[in-house]
């Protein structure tokens, strides 16, 4: 009897238990410092008031119902309520995440890689990488979805085609959609071999034939006419490695950048000068009918601003892509010849183009850069002549900037002593205080042949007075004023009295500013012939001016 008692008791305290740990309330979220979401709770107070809450289990509630939650930030399809997927940035779906297409997995190829992801997860890292989505929803392994990596990759596929076992140069794409035709069996990609490797066991073999790329390089091409290796004619029985795998090539020529009409190598570089084209007559080459054709303009006798003589030679000619300056000035020079008008000029593909005219005024110029000191290859353009404001720059610094003007700063014996003023023109250096130089343009502006521009030449900034102290001089024992001459005073002791300005040296000193002004002065037109010369020397009142 007192055994059943105590059996009793025990049932008696179960019950009890499991009364006092039932819950009364499903909150949707609860209070406190870490709340949660669809917590079962014996208070109504543990219940935030903002959110839904019930006298019921979470799981009867609709408000806690498990979906799926897909998260596009994260890349993530997870089971989740409706409340704590929106809460945290997501798009709740009621239905279980195997009946979602976005979140079943599929294979997502983005560069050169590809993963066994679901779309949403894709989507991200596309995002993360900046390329454009490429998902294969139809992709149900991981294993063929990984072989679907690398589709660029170049290499060969093999394949039996009408019985033969056969090959093609290609990529790994092109060779997989090969497969999936019905006329080739047995395909099979090789990444980074060549049709002709013998241990690929197909009917593509060696040759000694060529053939340009894409790339505008020369190729030995197998049997079967794809395209092996760059032209190596010192490889042509390497089987091993040249006809087995495909290699950069290593050939040149030694001091021929580009291996410009090389007998033996075809590692073509159109940027050096050379690209591939067939042979013509006078071209050799140990095997094959291409070549890394020349593009300087070897044969090209005109005007060429690098040469000595201002003329193309032998041995200094313009390489292609190269653009210079030329003029129509018989003798030359810069241009700066009344009527000369610069060019434009430029090698492209083995030919000189026809010149380009900058300006006959010369308000606009060709100018040169250099842009390989080494191989002194140059670039020109016609641009803007900027000389308005050469004369009134009385600094060598402000004169020779040329991101603000086309002067140039002349002194010594080119300038004669003499420098401009705004009112008085040129006027001759009297005090230590006056500039040490000149400024005038580097390109002289000009006029058209027709003299129909209107341009603004500042030739009148050249005039120039000179004081001549003079004195009236009689014949031995003659007083009459009629017989008397006008002759420069001897100089007297601190002070000269100019009788070189009298001289014709003084004269054309002074031409070589007014020269250098544009089309002033006396000076050689662009056909050669020399300007009329007259003596502008006035004796006026006993001063002399000119």
């Amino acid at each position: 009897m007192k055994r059943g008692k105590i059996v009793s008791s025990l049932i008696l305290v179960i019950f009890l238990i499991g009364i006092v740990s039932a819950a009364n309330f499903c909150c949707e979220k609860t209070v406190g410092t870490n709340p949660s979401w669809c917590q079962n709770v014996n208070s109504e107070a543990s219940c935030d008031a903002n959110f839904q809450k019930t006298s019921a289990y979470c799981e009867a509630t609709s408000y806690c119902k498990v979906g799926t939650c897909i998260n596009q930030q994260e890349g993530t399809c997870m089971p989740s309520t409706k409340s704590v997927c929106e809460d945290n940035g997501g798009s709740w779906s009621s239905q279980p995440k195997s009946e979602l297409p976005q979140c079943k997995n599929g294979c997502c190829l983005i560069g050169e890689s590809a993963s066994f992801v679901t779309q949403v997860a894709c989507n991200r890292m596309s995002a993360l990488y900046g390329l454009t989505v490429n998902f294969q929803a139809g992709t149900n392994t991981e294993l063929s979805c990984l072989a679907s990596a690398n589709p660029n990759a170049k290499g060969a596929c093999v394949y039996t085609q009408d019985y033969a076992r056969t090959c093609s140069s290609t990529t790994k794409e092109k060779c997989q959609e090969k497969a999936k035709n019905a006329a080739f069996t047995d395909a099979s990609f090789h990444e980074g071999y060549l049709c002709s490797a013998p241990e690929l066991e197909t009917n593509c073999a060696k040759s000694q034939i060529t053939k340009c790329g894409d790339d505008d390089r020369v190729y030995f091409v197998d049997t079967c006419g794809n395209l092996a290796n760059v032209y190596d004619s010192s490889k042509i029985n390497d089987e091993k490695d040249y006809w087995t795998k495909i290699q950069e090539p290593t050939c040149s020529t030694t001091g021929n950048e580009g291996n410009k009409d090389s007998l033996s190598c075809g590692d073509c570089s159109y940027y050096s000068g050379s690209m591939c084209k067939q042979k013509k007559m006078g071209d050799t080459t140990d095997y094959g009918n291409y070549i890394c054709k020349d593009l300087d303009c070897k044969t090209y006798r005109g005007k060429y601003s690098s040469s000595s003589t201002g003329m193309a030679t032998a041995e200094d000619y313009p390489k292609h892509g190269e653009s210079w300056c030329a003029t129509d000035e018989k003798n030359g020079g810069n241009s700066t010849s009344p009527g000369a008008t610069s060019f434009v000029l430029t090698c492209y593909n083995g030919e000189v183009n026809q010149p380009s005219e900058c300006d006959a005024t010369r308000q606009k110029v060709c100018k040169e850069t250099i842009m390989n000191t080494e191989t002194n290859f140059k670039v020109a353009g016609c641009q803007a002549n900027i000389w308005q404001d050469c004369t009134t720059q009385n600094k060598s610094a402000d004169c020779l900037n040329e991101e603000v003007r086309d002067c140039k700063w002349v002194t010594g014996t080119d300038w004669n002593g003499y420098y401009f003023t705004s009112e008085k023109g040129m006027l001759n250096v009297t005090t230590s205080s006056s500039p040490t130089g000149i400024c005038v343009p580097k390109y002289q502006p000009g006029f058209t042949r027709d003299g129909t521009t209107d341009v603004v030449v500042n030739c009148q900034q050249a005039t120039s007075v000179c004081y001549v102290k003079m004195q009236k001089w009689w014949l031995s024992g003659r007083v009459n004023p009629e017989n008397a001459q006008w002759k420069c005073a001897p100089d007297t002791i601190g002070f000269k009295n100019n009788c070189s300005c009298l001289e014709s040296t003084w004269e054309k000193g002074l031409n070589k500013i007014c020269t250098s002004l544009g089309d002033c002065g006396n000076k050689t037109n662009y056909i050669g012939e020399f300007g009329y010369q007259e003596s502008s020397i006035q004796i006026i009142e006993g001063n002399s001016t000119a």
